[in-house]
């Protein structure tokens, strides 16, 4: 809120204030609609431009005016139903967002006072885990929220001895103890790698995966190293760093965060499956539920971890027709995709 979100991720300049509920404080992003391009706080990148994106990347063959024909209608749907004039709740900004916690009635206190003081704006909880978060969604859907479709995401349960039956979970164990890197976790160590991680973190989501998803600064990683915001862990050898992985420890859960490593390295490193191995290790540690985030499906699978879907809390009762029926139509385009399960591994 002092420097401005953009001083933070660099393709996000949004309005951040705080909404405090019974002690508890929780961010507000107030998005105008003026578009705005990271997937994180916008939803018309999030929904439309990013799967523009990988179905292109998925079907290169398809010819772009072959696919526009039945694309530039809801393009035009949700541009004219300003789809991005939203006042997030608890959104910090990250794909994978701190579980609120918050009761039906402390929902319900909030989005009266939000209606009151954004009457145009449709109101959004993201990263809402039907597995994780069963209790807050309840609650959001006794308050009149209707539940979009995000992403999938994978979710390990490392309560119990019961991942370790997995042959891809013991080679990744092994191949992480056996690995001429060390794991650093040294504040002051990682504090001189600040740049090279914000540089691989780019490598990886930015130019390997969309510019759509959120462009961390070093400052970034400066603030949530120095605050403890995420736990940070390194693959170091030979004094440089060739990958990190962070993650946040909630009540019952640990969530993946942020991410990168070296990709001009052979895969026959494994700096991914290391990565993974160590936060695998550290919810096995503390004997919690583990959610790995989306992507990567069937690597995730082959580990023990099974497919959940996060959406997306919408309350949009106190908008105009139209802007109510872009909201319904992602709605139903997200139950559609929600029916093509990937197969049991």
């Amino acid at each position: 809120m002092h420097h401005g979100a953009k001083s933070y991720v660099e393709n996000v300049d949004l309005s951040i204030k705080a909404l405090s509920i019974a002690g508890k404080i929780i961010p507000l992003v107030i998005n105008q609609g003026k578009g705005q391009f990271s997937d994180v706080c916008s939803t018309y990148a999030h929904y439309f431009m990013y799967t523009i994106e990988e179905f292109r990347k998925r079907h290169s063959r398809v010819m772009w005016p072959a696919l526009s024909m039945p694309v530039f209608p809801l393009s035009i749907l949700l541009r004219c139903a300003s789809i991005d004039r939203v006042v997030f709740i608890n959104n910090w900004l990250f794909t994978t967002n701190p579980s609120p916690s918050l009761s039906c009635a402390q929902i319900h206190a909030a989005t009266n006072l939000l209606i009151q003081e954004y009457p145009d704006f449709a109101i959004v909880m993201r990263s809402v885990n039907s597995l994780l978060d069963q209790s807050l969604l309840k609650s959001l859907m006794e308050n009149g929220y209707r539940l979009v479709r995000s992403r999938r995401v994978y979710v390990l349960d490392c309560t119990s001895q019961h991942y370790l039956r997995h042959h891809n979970t013991q080679i990744d164990l092994k191949l992480l103890k056996n690995s001429p890197y060390c794991v650093i976790d040294c504040h002051k160590a990682l504090e001189k790698q600040i740049v090279r991680m914000a540089d691989l973190y780019r490598g990886l989501y930015l130019s390997k995966h969309s510019r759509l998803n959120p462009q961390f600064t070093s400052d970034f990683f400066r603030l949530t190293l120095k605050e403890n915001i995420f736990a940070y862990r390194a693959l170091e050898k030979d004094g440089r760093i060739d990958g990190f992985a962070t993650y946040f420890v909630q009540d019952d859960r640990i969530n993946s965060a942020v991410a990168g490593y070296e990709r001009g390295l052979s895969q026959r490193v494994g700096l991914y499956r290391m990565l993974v191995a160590i936060v695998v290790s550290e919810a096995a540690r503390r004997n919690l539920k583990l959610n790995l985030s989306g992507g990567a499906g069937h690597f995730k699978s082959l580990r023990g971890a099974v497919p959940v879907e996060e959406y997306d809390a919408v309350y949009d009762r106190h908008l105009p027709r139209h802007r109510r029926l872009a909201w319904a139509t992602l709605m139903m385009a997200g139950r559609l995709a929600e029916r093509e399960r990937p197969p049991a591994v």
